[in-house]
């Protein structure tokens, strides 16, 4: 898909991006230093047939590949589909037979994945080989949910946040001990002089759920669900230590956009490409996706792009 044809497909649906109300992000740097990669973060589409959702992941595709300066890829944290957990298999091949069609038809980049729970179908059913993350993995094309891979002189991690409790009826954002171990051995084996980027579905670390949702509960004051953020934070942030090469962790799952600085790492959660669930946005965060630039000292910028499809 080249420009013409994208700028013409864009005037045809009136799906103009929208570059007003940008929200950028840079770590501190003292110049001199050169760019070399630049991707689109886009995360929880949740597409579905009904609430517009197909145009609006059109419009979306359309402001990304409009981009001035064209990113090099996509990075999807996940929930691509509306629901998955508890629906019937029809909705579910429902769900991701749009997702590719429009993929197809609207999208020129490569997509590097994340499983997200909605992604997930059916935990704690058993008699279909696709249950659980069988299902995302075969559309994602992915081999396993969590794996690691370099790119312009950054080390990739790609975690995967959603396990099964253990009635299988549920989730827990967590990771297992096989993937924290893994974890560990591929921080270890990264060169202390190569940048680490962090990817999950659920954030690692999140301030913006504490304060939304009615969280406060009596005299217990603020009470988080299970689904807030990553119940291991402790011991993940206890790792990241040991590693300052580790910089930036970006996420999704919350709806929210956010930028936390704790103990030398940045923590982003970018928006939702869907909002409020496609029913405009959640509280003070619009539908977007985020234009994340890479350096070759080690530094970043992030910048939150909202874009248009009324």
């Amino acid at each position: 898909m080249n420009r013409r044809s994208l700028l013409k497909s864009a005037g045809l649906f009136s799906l103009l991006p929208a570059f007003s109300g940008l929200t950028s992000f840079a770590n501190d740097n003292k110049g001199g230093k050169k760019q070399v990669l630049r991707f689109a973060h886009l995360t929880d589409v949740h597409i579905e047939p009904e609430m517009n959702a197909p145009k609006g992941f059109a419009s979306c595709l359309h402001s990304i590949q409009l981009q001035k300066q064209k990113p090099s890829f996509i990075l999807n944290t996940g929930d691509c589909i509306f629901d998955a957990l508890k629906q019937p298999k029809d909705r579910v091949e429902t769900q991701w037979t749009l997702w590719n069609y429009i993929l197809k038809q609207e999208n020129s980049l490569p997509i590097e994945y994340c499983i997200g729970n909605h992604d997930c179908w059916g935990f704690g059913q058993k008699e279909d080989p696709l249950y659980g993350k069988k299902y995302a993995l075969d559309k994602m094309s992915l081999a396993k949910p969590y794996r690691s891979f370099d790119k312009a002189g950054w080390h990739f991690i790609i975690l995967d946040s959603i396990q099964p409790k253990n009635d299988g009826t549920w989730y827990e954002c967590v990771l297992d001990d096989e993937q924290f171990d893994w974890l560990q051995k591929d921080l270890a084996a990264v060169p202390s002089t190569t940048p680490v980027i962090v990817a999950s579905h659920v954030p690692l670390v999140s301030a913006a759920t504490v304060v939304v949702d009615n969280k406060v509960k009596g005299d217990q004051g603020y009470v988080l669900g299970l689904g807030s953020m990553h119940i291991d934070a402790a011991r993940i942030v206890e790792l990241f230590d040991k590693f300052p090469n580790v910089k930036l962790c970006l996420s999704g799952h919350i709806h929210l956009y956010e930028q936390i600085i704790y103990n030398g790492v940045t923590y982003i959660s970018n928006g939702a490409v869907s909002g409020n669930w496609w029913k405009g946005k959640r509280y003070q965060t619009v539908n977007g996706y985020a234009m994340v630039n890479l350096y070759d000292d080690g530094t970043f910028s992030n910048e939150y792009v909202p874009y248009s499809f009324s």
